[in-house]
């Protein structure tokens, strides 16, 4: 059993892959938190009737339409920004700092496009078909993770010839 693991814990791209569920992970709870947090500074602050928590929360809930879209544009700034410097130290593990610029605006162009073509386009021709909201969700998430991996992967930090 020991020879398995260190077996599986040598595997370098299953160790990738790993990786890289961990800094979605994070980069979901950021990107959650700053949505949630910028949600609570716009929103009018509802009177403080029970404890903190649920005063924090009916005032996110207050929030309006237009501070929502405010909200998760910052939140999605944020985590582009994030999720690039996680994958590039953690996941993909690039170092120096040459074409760190073109890096950037490669990852944020590819989470751009798998924002317009996966998240709003497909999931606009999976509702019209009629698939439900859930499965709608799920669907679009995995093939935008899996979409969002392979531009990362073999476009962004590509290993470089030497």
């Amino acid at each position: 059993m020991k020879q398995k693991i260190k077996k599986l814990l040598e595997n370098q791209q299953l160790m990738e892959l790993v990786r890289y569920v961990i800094a979605g992970v994070l980069t979901t709870v950021i990107s959650t938190v700053i949505s949630f947090g910028v949600q609570f500074l716009l929103a009018e602050k509802p009177p403080m009737d029970g404890g903190v928590l649920q005063w924090v929360i009916a005032a996110i809930e207050a929030a309006t339409p237009g501070q929502v879209l405010i909200a998760n544009a910052v939140s999605w700034v944020v985590a582009v920004l994030f999720a690039f410097f996680i994958n590039r130290g953690m996941v993909f593990r690039v170092e120096g700092k040459t074409g760190l610029l073109k890096e950037l605006a490669e990852f944020a162009l590819g989470r751009v496009v798998s924002f317009l073509l996966l998240e709003q386009g497909l999931a606009w021709l999976l509702a019209v078909l009629g698939v439900s909201n859930i499965l709608n969700r799920i669907i679009i998430q995995v093939l935008v993770i899996v979409f969002n991996y392979v531009v990362s992967k073999f476009w962004v930090f590509r290993k470089k010839d030497s």
